[in-house]
């Protein structure tokens, strides 16, 4: 069956998921490669074309019809070298990664979830020849939706998978809060969890927030805050502004 994540479990007893790239991530990553790959060819064959040229013509006069052909051959032959040694040079550098890949977030892993290998890149890229076929990647993408990993020809013969990357947001901290506004435990305990948590997503919230927005909720809060204290029997110490009610509350209960 083809599926969407791939469950491996370490020599270590480690249970460990990843999520398989399709066939869409893939494709916006060989096409932005491919993109990255002409230019730097294209830009390749007019500088080495020119220079090709001006050499047979200012400096080697008498051997042009043997220096042009010897300069189209090497040129063919650094064509030959950027479209099968980028993947190989930024697999191994990057980790698994092209620019096109780390775009799309995706990344190429052994089966076993290791980083790949000068032996495994080479294998997977030169299969690529064959992926073309019989033209478009047709026989790759055939492929990839076929198998159970979600592999082209060239990962099956490399034993590797392209997976998924999750990105996911980094938790937020709270700015450094003065410890001298700490609310005394008496005024502290007449807040709940819930009011702590609002406090605290405020504060982390405030400056994305324009000044009359953080203004307007800012007052709003303490407004319940405030009911709080009333209702536990507390009276807010005296001068207590609303910036420093809501940082007692957002360190409240520890």
């Amino acid at each position: 069956m083809i599926g969407d994540s791939y469950d491996l479990r370490t020599p270590e007893q480690i249970d460990l998921q990843y999520d398989l790239a399709g066939l869409g991530s893939r494709g916006l990553a060989m096409l932005i490669d491919g993109l990255i790959q002409l230019v730097a060819i294209v830009a390749l064959a007019m500088v080495f074309g020119m220079g090709t040229a001006v050499l047979a013509r200012y400096f080697f006069p008498e051997n042009t019809d043997v220096l042009v052909p010897v300069g189209v051959g090497i040129g063919l032959l650094l064509i030959f070298a950027i479209f099968w040694g980028y993947f190989i040079f930024f697999e191994l550098t990057w980790n698994g990664q092209s620019p096109g890949k780390r775009v799309a977030g995706v990344r190429v892993l052994t089966v076993r979830g290791e980083p790949v290998t000068l032996v495994h890149s080479l294998v997977r890229n030169i299969v690529r020849l064959v992926d073309l076929l019989p033209s478009g990647y047709m026989a790759g993408a055939i492929s990839v939706l076929l198998t159970r990993r979600s592999q082209r020809l060239g990962d099956l013969a490399a034993g590797t998978v392209v997976v998924r990357e999750r990105r996911e947001e980094l938790p937020r901290t709270l700015p450094p809060i003065d410890p001298s506004l700490a609310l005394p435990p008496w005024v502290a305990s007449a807040f709940t969890a819930e009011d702590v948590a609002l406090a605290r997503e405020f504060l982390l919230r405030a400056p994305e927030l324009s000044d009359l927005r953080r203004y307007e909720l800012g007052e709003r809060l303490c407004q319940t805050y405030r009911a709080r204290l009333a209702e536990a029997g507390h009276t807010p110490p005296p001068g207590l502004s609303n910036e420093a009610l809501m940082a007692g509350v957002a360190i409240a209960h520890g």
